[in-house]
């Protein structure tokens, strides 16, 4: 594959990637929103605790708050999305009789993937740097959110798209 067509190939799978991350981020934001619905759990309070992860207490309880939670949960969204993007095209270069991805196969390394990042997050990271949205958000609405956004990321129809287009090589 001559560089023009692996640079062309690369970034369509990352630009899928980033499609299939603010799926899956949409995902679980329509998620948690129904969850705090039914809970009573406030969605607001939820996306200041996300800023409060970067930011201070004033910043991320101010009125940019939740606006901010919000985008800064989009942006690590397509950030998942582009790793995910890259784990599927370099499974396509090693594998390379596996040209097209099926979506049980991309759905279920979405699930995987995520799964590992809520355990990473919730029993790991989080415990250490912003304790409070631990506390907050019940690991199993954490869990099941993550479930969402693994299922979207890997049934994202450009990502199978991407995998009949291009396979690097």
């Amino acid at each position: 594959m001559k560089n023009n067509e692996r640079a062309k190939s690369v970034k369509t799978w990352l630009l899928a990637g980033i499609g299939a991350g603010l799926a899956g981020g949409i995902a679980e934001v329509v998620f948690m929103a129904v969850y705090g619905l039914l809970t009573g759990m406030s969605g607001v309070n939820l996306l200041n605790l996300i800023t409060y992860t970067f930011f201070s207490g004033t910043f991320s309880f101010g009125p940019f708050g939740a606006v901010s939670g919000l985008v800064i949960h989009l942006l690590l969204s397509a950030v998942i999305g582009i790793f995910f993007g890259a784990f599927i095209m370099t499974w396509h270069a090693v594998h390379p009789g596996s040209a097209i991805a099926s979506y049980p196969m991309v759905a279920v390394s979405g699930i995987a993937a995520l799964t590992g990042v809520w355990a990473f997050n919730f029993y790991v990271l989080l415990p250490a740097i912003n304790p409070q949205f631990v506390s907050y958000v019940p690991s199993t609405a954490a869990f099941f959110s993550k479930l969402m956004f693994g299922f979207s990321i890997g049934v994202y129809g450009r990502m199978l798209n991407a995998s009949k287009r291009v396979i690097p090589s």
